[in-house]
């Protein structure tokens, strides 16, 4: 498994064949909702993720990933100030 903060803009490479993202939002401002999409193709990304304020339940925000995906994360709408911890390369 890996673990990093939250930075939207960082590209990260999934290297366990079928594995799973996670987020855990450890502060936030408002709700938010966050998706993953692949590195350089906003046309494949996943579902938008809801993440009430307050909340700081770690959810998945996709999953089965093939091995080799590179992905980053985005909020879908306004933005309100947050911090989080995402998980990759994760089976449970």
């Amino acid at each position: 498994m890996r673990t990093a903060s939250a930075d939207l803009l960082a590209v990260r490479t999934i290297t366990a064949d079928g594995s799973d993202v996670y987020l855990r939002v450890t502060s936030s401002s408002g709700d938010l909702e966050i998706r993953w999409f692949r590195d350089g193709d906003h046309r494949v990304a996943g579902s938008p993720v809801l993440f009430p304020a307050g909340d700081r339940a770690r959810r998945r925000i996709g999953s089965n990933f093939p091995a080799g995906t590179t992905f980053h994360l985005e909020v879908v709408g306004s933005e309100p100030d947050w911090c989080g911890v995402v998980d990759w390369n994760v089976y449970s």
